[in-house]
């Protein structure tokens, strides 16, 4: 219920993209925008996830940003919009994380 009031919260009041946004799980299907991933492009989906999650570069992009989300957003802000910021960035991250786990942990029927 809790990532319910948050989700909507990002999605009406701040206006951030969410997960559900851009994919969704329903009845045992991914949808992404609206339209069905049959299970041949899960398949390639479901590779490419755990080979983006081994790759340097994908550490490298998340932990760079989330570190500086830390350090200007909360050590060193100085407004509330400093802050904001902050949070926002880090919900970007996690939805892209969301996206690649549900992609990656989707069972093929």
């Amino acid at each position: 219920m809790k990532q319910r009031i948050i989700n909507w919260l990002f999605k009406n009041v701040v206006r951030v993209v969410i997960p559900q946004d851009v994919i969704r799980e329903n009845k045992g299907k991914i949808y992404l925008g609206g339209v069905e991933v049959k299970d041949t492009e899960l398949r390639s989906l479901q590779a490419e996830a755990k080979a983006l999650e081994s790759m340097r570069i994908w550490s490298i992009m998340n932990e760079s940003i989330k570190q500086s989300a830390y350090e200007r957003g909360w050590r060193d802000s100085t407004t509330i919009e400093h802050l904001n910021t902050a949070k926002t960035q880090v919900s970007v991250l996690e939805t892209q994380d969301s996206i690649i786990r549900v992609i990656k942990n989707h069972k093929l029927l």
